[in-house]
């Protein structure tokens, strides 16, 4: 048996929360199991937390046109009789859902067993699955600029992303020392998301050379599937120390954005809970391709708090200024700090797991 099942797999932006979530439940003495996908990207997170329980099951996204949705639906009904079971074996008293493909045969087997669902939702335009699942979910967990109308108030709970308890800001020295970079100047760091983004790849090789005759040195995470990886240390002509560093994962993100003065990076919920967390200045450039457009609203709600500026990649021809001019105004990266300063008050963790405590004391008061 097992106190909170959570279904969190498919991608980085589903499976951190999720292990975020476990953490704070095992920290109180709850029981938790990680339902995640078979996908590369969640086996290399996982690997760094022995002391969590994790699942795997198969799945694929809602995408693809006709064959793409056609195999969604025959991955969803192949996996449905391991789901039954495992819900069946452990018998959890709430499930927490964080969208995505695997939510979508969890809440249905959930729903028939008469199990509790949460639903969690990041993003500032709900999914496919939790706007699928809404009518049968216990408790939502909403952003503040998010709402569903045909859905009761006293079902929704407004919170924000949960992290990971090692997504802490350090200090910038130590976390370039930890990341083994070298460098007498600014720091700008590309990240395109667990998958990588191909035209961030592009643009920082198209542009490296630019940005070392500035004195501003580079740290970017290709993603898995790119393969992408170089480390080069130079002295420009002002006798600068710049690097170069290109990596296809890091499982010490909280590194990753404390060495940076700037980033560039896609605009997933949990790519912005983190930024804000590590209250570093961004330049948001949302994937066009996206879900129902998601990571644009994201971007656009993010920026209309002051913490940090969108970017279509439309205009990626614009990047190269907006980086220059951006990272040399120290003003106003301050300004931005202090505005991510404001936004990073309030633990999600701690928030959702104290009004989770009373769903599942409710369910063993039925018991």
């Amino acid at each position: 048996m097992t106190d909170v099942l959570i279904i969190c797999g498919g991608t980085g932006g589903h499976l951190s929360p999720g292990i975020a979530l476990a953490e704070e439940f095992k920290s109180r003495g709850f029981s938790s199991t990680l339902c995640i996908s078979q996908k590369s990207i969640d086996t290399a997170i996982a690997q760094k937390y022995g002391h969590i329980g994790f699942e795997r099951f198969p799945g694929k996204g809602f995408s693809g046109g006709l064959l793409g949705r056609l195999q969604f639906f025959q991955q969803l009904i192949f996996s449905l009789p391991k789901v039954y079971r495992m819900i069946r074996n452990k018998k959890p008293k709430v499930m927490v859902l964080f969208g995505g493909y695997l939510s979508v045969g969890f809440g249905l087997v959930g729903m028939l067993l008469n199990v509790k669902i949460v639903l969690h939702e990041a993003n500032g335009k709900a999914g496919k699955a939790v706007r699928l699942l809404q009518g049968f979910a216990y408790r939502i967990y909403l952003p503040k600029s998010v709402m569903f109308k045909e859905v009761k108030k006293s079902k929704v709970r407004h919170a924000g992303y949960p992290l990971r308890k090692e997504m802490i800001s350090m200090d910038k020295n130590e976390a370039r020392r930890q990341l083994g970079l070298e460098c007498d100047g600014a720091l700008l760091v590309v990240i395109g998301g667990s998958q990588g983004a191909q035209v961030l790849n592009k643009w920082v090789i198209d542009h490296f050379e630019q940005l070392i005759k500035e004195g501003i040195s580079i740290y970017c995470i290709s993603g898995l599937k790119n393969g992408l990886e170089s480390h080069d240390i130079s002295t420009n002509s002002r006798g600068e120390l710049v690097t170069i560093k290109m990596v296809p994962f890091s499982d010490n993100m909280a590194a990753v954005l404390s060495a940076a003065d700037l980033v560039v990076s896609r605009a997933g919920a949990g790519a912005i809970a983190e930024i804000t967390r590590c209250e570093v200045p961004s330049i948001l450039v949302p994937y066009p391709f996206a879900a129902d457009n998601h990571q644009f609203f994201n971007a656009k709600i993010h920026e209309s708090l002051g913490g940090g500026i969108l970017l279509d990649e439309n205009n990626l021809e614009k990047l190269y200024e907006e980086v220059k001019v951006l990272i040399s105004n120290h003003s106003l990266l301050e300004q931005i700090s202090l505005n991510l300063m404001n936004l990073n008050a309030v633990n999600a963790s701690e928030e959702i797991v104290d009004d989770l405590q009373s769903v599942i004391r409710e369910k063993e008061d039925k018991s």
